[in-house]
């Protein structure tokens, strides 16, 4: 009895430590009828799930619309490591009837859930999200759980995930008998009313609503939309005439903007398991871009490593709360945060400092506080104290930079020069950061030449016609070595031979774009993105 017991507590244990170790969920939907499943940014999720499949009364199912699109996500996706699962149902117009019907129906639902396995086996699917919007209360919803339970079975002896959709709150219908049916649950906290649909207070609201009906933290995933109300506009579409990315409010639009976006996946984080959008398509690029503003809150929360608290090792933006970017002014003059658009300028190496510090480097200059006596330069060739920062993630979000007098970096609202004197974390003391090189799509960089890029490229973007600086740390001199220029499809625009470790690489008149650069020394490879302006 002694033995089982501690074999018992054994197991207890290493499921404990299992779900401790679970990742945070990125759920991202991909419709049917929109979006390429070449320009998903894999990398920053965890799950796709496939817009819609529909039931028919008697537990068949209709013409999947896009076969060939779902067959190409599904090899794109488990090469990226990104788990697909067929989403059915969908708001429909409101016409619940296949579910209401099938469902109650022991005929009918066997038969759909048998349809369910060989559709998932047919599309080498990871699972099936339900997406019934919405049981009734009463029968309904004891036919739901009917249903789910049939299905979950079905799944799980399988070893494929069963998920679903509900509503942000007064989901009354979707009873708690529900909860260990599912591996998790979507909350489709949006479309709370016409306008202002979406807000952090009803994404609060959501998350209690269903941790206090018993659903556990463990299986709740918070959505959040890529669109805003009543104008039913992307949020791309929303940037592209105008609307402040970091905003929530345009023309009397409401949407969520980066800021929102973040402070949700900080909730999920604090509150939940993960987080989800509708969805993909929706989405702006580069800089603006709101996937990759939940991945930056996923990588410092989860402490990724080779992330940690700071991008150390790579190129980014800044931008002030004014939606303006960071300048370095190229070295000339004191610094400000009034550029509108991205340029050589306002790229910043972010370089391991020591003692927990980071330093800030454009043109080969570094970033200095000048001691709080004067306004920020980039003009300093060598990081004393006053070119090392403490680099601070905000609980919104956003980062600060203390310097060595423990004063931060203020952009000052774009209306003068920067500073670094404030002694508070305020609005002008806060900014947002992305990779440079974000606002293109590229190709994917495997992991393997991701683990092998081990050499620097400098300036990184850099403008056309200029100089690449390229630095190799464990150049062989006793081979060769070969820098190639290659474009976002991988194809050789120019290349020469060096026989040294630091040289440098011209990018000749290209135009604007995504490209990389391969280097060969010996029996070594190397691999980096890089724009060029």
């Amino acid at each position: 009895m002694k033995t089982l017991l501690n074999l018992l507590t054994l197991l207890l244990v290493c499921s404990l430590q299992v779900f401790s170790q679970t990742p945070f969920r990125v759920v991202g939907y991909m419709p049917s009828w929109s979006g390429s499943v070449s320009q998903v940014q894999y990398s920053k999720l965890t799950h796709i799930n496939y817009a819609f499949l529909l039931p028919t009364s008697t537990g068949g199912l209709q013409y999947l619309d896009n076969a060939p699109k779902l067959q190409s996500l599904v090899t794109t996706a488990h090469a990226n490591n990104v788990k697909v699962l067929i989403s059915v149902g969908g708001w429909n117009d409101g016409n619940d009837s296949g579910f209401e019907s099938l469902a109650a129906n022991s005929t009918y639902r066997t038969a759909f859930v048998n349809n369910m396995i060989n559709f998932v086996n047919q599309y080498n699917l990871d699972g099936v999200d339900i997406d019934w919007e919405y049981p009734d209360a009463g029968a309904s919803a004891n036919n739901y759980i009917l249903l789910m339970t049939q299905l979950s079975t079905a799944m799980h002896t399988r070893g494929k995930l069963l998920t679903g959709a509900i509503v942000g709150d007064a989901g009354g219908s979707i009873l708690s008998t529900a909860f260990p049916l599912v591996d998790f649950y979507t909350l489709m906290a949006y479309d709370y009313n016409n306008f202002d649909h979406s807000t952090y207070n009803y994404a609060v609201q959501s998350v209690n609503y269903w941790l206090g009906r018993g659903l556990p933290a463990s299986k709740l995933v918070l959505g959040v939309p890529f669109y805003g109300r009543p104008s039913w506009e992307s949020f791309k579409q929303l940037v592209a005439r105008g609307a402040d990315p970091y905003a929530d409010v345009y023309n009397n639009v409401g949407y969520n903007g980066i800021t929102t976006i973040k402070k949700k996946t900080n909730l999920a984080f604090d509150k939940g398991s993960g987080i989800m959008m509708w969805e993909l398509s929706q989405d702006a690029t580069g800089a603006n871009s709101l996937l990759s503003a939940i991945h930056e809150v996923v990588l410092v929360r989860s402490n990724t490593p080779g992330n940690g608290q700071a991008p150390i090792g790579q190129t980014i933006w800044l931008r002030g709360n004014n939606s303006k970017y960071v300048s370095s002014e190229n070295g000339t003059q004191a610094m400000t945060c009034n550029r509108t658009a991205v340029q050589a300028w306002e790229a910043f190496e972010v370089l391991d400092a020591g003692n927990g510090k980071v330093a800030l480097r454009n043109q080969g200059k570094y970033v200095s506080g000048e001691n709080g006596a004067q306004n920020v330069t980039c003009n300093r060739a060598t990081p004393a104290d006053w070119e090392k920062f403490t680099w601070i993630n905000n609980s919104n979000g956003t980062i600060s930079l203390q310097t060595s007098t423990g004063a931060y970096l203020s952009s000052e609202n774009g209306a003068g020069a920067l500073s670094s004197w404030r002694t508070a974390i305020g609005e002008w003391e806060s900014f947002h950061y992305a990779p440079a090189g974000a606002q293109q799509n590229a190709q994917t960089i495997t992991p393997e030449e991701k683990a092998a890029a081990a050499f620097t490229v400098y300036p990184n973007p850099v403008n056309s016609g200029g100089l690449l600086n390229i630095t190799l740390p464990d150049y062989n001199a006793r081979a060769t070595v070969q820098a190639s220029l290659l474009s976002s499809s991988r194809q050789v625009l120019s290349r020469k031979s060096v026989q040294a470790g630091n040289f440098t690489l011209n990018t000749g008149n290209l135009p604007a774009g995504t490209y990389f650069v391969e280097i060969t020394n010996g029996t070594k490879r190397y691999i980096k993105k890089i724009l060029i302006l």
